[in-house]
């Protein structure tokens, strides 16, 4: 896998890590505050999936290259 498709994926997975933190801490009782990082952790692994399937170019997708 292309060291460039890992570094966005990281980079995507940290930040929206951090955002969903921020908010989570921030803007919620603190009372709920496991309940809804249970109920995040969908949108925090999917999103960065999703961004950097989208977000890649054909060289990194191309199964041919990888023989």
């Amino acid at each position: 896998m292309p060291i460039k498709f890992v570094l966005r994926f990281a980079a995507i997975l940290f930040s929206v890590l951090i955002l969903a933190a921020i908010a989570i801490q921030f803007l919620f009782n603190p009372d709920y505050t496991v309940i809804f990082w249970i109920f995040s952790i969908p949108f925090i692994l999917g999103i960065p999936i999703l961004a950097s399937v989208v977000l890649a170019k054909n060289e990194e997708l191309d199964i041919h290259s990888v023989n």
